[in-house]
């Protein structure tokens, strides 16, 4: 399933930041009909940057556009996403966003978007479906084990190379492996370091909370505690914050978002890779527009993770991953 990675992401990360505005907008006699398809906002802000962000570079490219705007009840709603999709081909849609609950999940969506002609971006996921049936015009993500090795590096940095970490996973499934295994493999180059494998929290904030309870205390003496994903990661600074331990115990999330700025700002998460999540969204758009235009749209796009701390000046990284949703969203 991940076999052809590598040469995807060289081929996509050489252009990661070439985001050049069009000059040859399509005339239009009525509005582009986009449906965006994403598991719950509640999960994390990155979703909802996407959106903005993506809608903004629209603007800018001058395309008239109305968005159909769908979310499942979390990112475990597999079948809640497919009926969706039925609904979206059913109500028509002239381009489709779908952030996958998960990579085999959307298989027979995506079959289904294919036969009835619509082209779709896949968001939060790098490899294209081997199944011809089931392939979408484009697939865009920051590299999941890449984001995992950037975490581990920094946590064994911090810990000297010895102690005691936990990992936190979201849903079963691809995202939630490669994020692990990125940080994984970093920790096994430090045999001093142990490393106690969480249970799966569906990527839900309160089932981390409650998680991390659990861990410490069958665990009183873990040094960090990296959580998947944005609500994982809040889900473990509060409960350690609750526990009174924020001062002894790293806390790690996954991607950088406001909510995680804001608790990294506050002393209760220590850290995250930050994602520079509006290059996506405009990602997304540039997609659209290229194939309005009848232009080659590459298979793949992904871009880099910056690590944030409480050490780091992260005024000019955010500002810069949020340049468009923030103007939007008001934060």
């Amino acid at each position: 399933m991940l076999t052809r990675r590598s040469a995807l992401l060289a081929a996509a990360m050489g252009a990661v930041m070439a985001l050049p505005l069009a000059t040859d907008a399509r005339a239009q006699e009525e509005p582009v009909q986009i449906a965006y398809l994403s598991p719950s906002f509640d999960i994390s802000d990155a979703w909802e940057r996407v959106y903005w962000s993506m809608r903004a570079r629209l603007d800018e490219l001058g395309v008239e556009h109305e968005v159909l705007q769908l979310a499942v009840a979390n990112a475990a709603d597999h079948a809640g996403q497919l009926s969706q999709v039925e609904s979206v081909i059913q109500r028509g849609a002239d381009y489709v966003f779908l952030g996958a609950t998960e990579y085999e999940s959307a298989i027979p969506g995506l079959r289904k978007l294919k036969q009835a002609g619509i082209p779709t971006v896949v968001y939060n996921f790098l490899e294209p479906h081997e199944d011809e049936t089931a392939r979408a015009m484009q697939y865009i993500a920051f590299d999941h084990y890449e984001g995992g090795r950037v975490a581990g590096e920094w946590s064994a940095e911090k810990l000297g190379g010895k102690g005691k970490v936990a990992i936190l996973q979201g849903v079963a499934g691809v995202v939630s492996d490669q994020r692990m295994k990125g940080f994984s493999d970093v920790m096994e180059k430090h045999p001093d370091i142990e490393v106690i494998i969480g249970v799966h929290t569906d990527f839900d904030r309160v089932k981390a909370y409650e998680a991390t309870e659990n861990l410490l205390a069958a665990h009183p003496d873990l040094d960090l505690i990296y959580g998947v994903s944005t609500a994982v990661g809040l889900g473990i600074g509060q409960a350690v914050k609750a526990a009174g331990r924020s001062d002894d115990i790293y806390t790690l999330g996954f991607g950088g978002t406001g909510d995680e700025i804001q608790a990294i700002e506050e002393g209760w998460l220590s850290a995250s890779p930050l994602r520079s999540i509006d290059d996506s969204g405009v990602a997304v758009a540039d997609a659209f527009y290229a194939h309005m235009n009848g232009e080659e749209v590459e298979p793949v796009w992904s871009g880099p993770f910056v690590m944030v701390d409480a050490d780091t000046d992260a005024d000019e990284v955010v500002a810069h991953a949020n340049r468009y949703s923030s103007k939007l969203m008001g934060r």
